[in-house]
């Protein structure tokens, strides 16, 4: 068995595409490769996101699978032994997930900022999907109870999204700026532990700010360095709608 780990592996390790043996020499590989381990755990959140945004597909029914396997010639199996190959894949992830875990870092809603941005942005590049300009922040406070700062004069709403979270739905606003960066501004009513003063962090190729203001929590995520994020995010802190 070959240690070497190419590209391409890591992708199918994303995609749940490896066998077990494979899957140890690459969760092995990204152990020992700290920033690689960190874009993999995105990669795989960003994944987690875009199917928590999927309707989910009905399972057949007992009688459904045992006919469909009869006519396929195949013995139909328990199904707890079809759960069994789960296992693995879920397994290793939790095991990527505990050794990359800061104890006191961001809180947990920053890591739904950070996909709602890059969905943000693949939307944006994508011309099967059609962005939502139109942004009223009455409108939105009025339906979702979630109440926005003034966006700065030179921002350029370019999508206006709900997104899914466990805690209820997240408003996301993607914004271009006058000097052609892309922000997107993610909002979510839940009293975090996030401070009131914005703080500053780098996630994968993003940064985030993120703060919090009453029952409302706030994060701002851009390609920009965290410090830049920071002081845009204490700006918007100083001027609501």
């Amino acid at each position: 068995m070959t240690n070497d780990v190419s590209a391409l592996e890591i992708d199918a390790y994303v995609d749940d595409q490896l066998d077990l043996p494979r899957r140890f020499v690459v969760e092995t590989h990204l152990s020992r490769n700290p920033d690689q381990a960190a874009q993999v755990m995105a990669d795989l959140s960003t994944r987690s996101a875009l199917q928590m945004m999927t309707p989910p597909v009905a399972a057949p029914s007992p009688v459904m699978a045992q006919a469909a396997a009869q006519l396929a010639g195949m013995p139909a199996r328990p199904r707890w032994r079809r759960a069994l190959p789960l296992v693995a894949p879920l397994a290793a992830a939790a095991g990527l997930a505990l050794v990359f875990l800061r104890p006191s870092g961001p809180p947990d809603y920053v890591d739904y900022a950070v996909n709602s941005h890059r969905i943000a942005m693949m939307r944006a590049a994508m011309v099967s999907q059609v962005e939502t300009p139109h942004y009223d922040a009455r409108e939105i406070a009025s339906n979702t109870r979630i109440a926005m700062p003034h966006l700065p004069d030179d921002w350029r709403v370019t999508d206006v999204q709900l997104f899914p979270t466990e805690r209820g739905p997240a408003l996301v606003i993607a914004v271009k700026t006058e000097g052609g960066q892309n922000f997107s501004l993610f909002a979510l009513r839940d009293r975090s532990r996030a401070p009131e003063r914005p703080d500053a962090v780098q996630e994968g190729a993003e940064s985030v700010a993120y703060w919090r203001r009453g029952d409302m929590s706030y994060a701002l995520t851009g390609s920009g360095e965290p410090r830049l994020m920071d002081a845009t995010a204490e700006a918007l802190t100083r001027d609501w709608s």
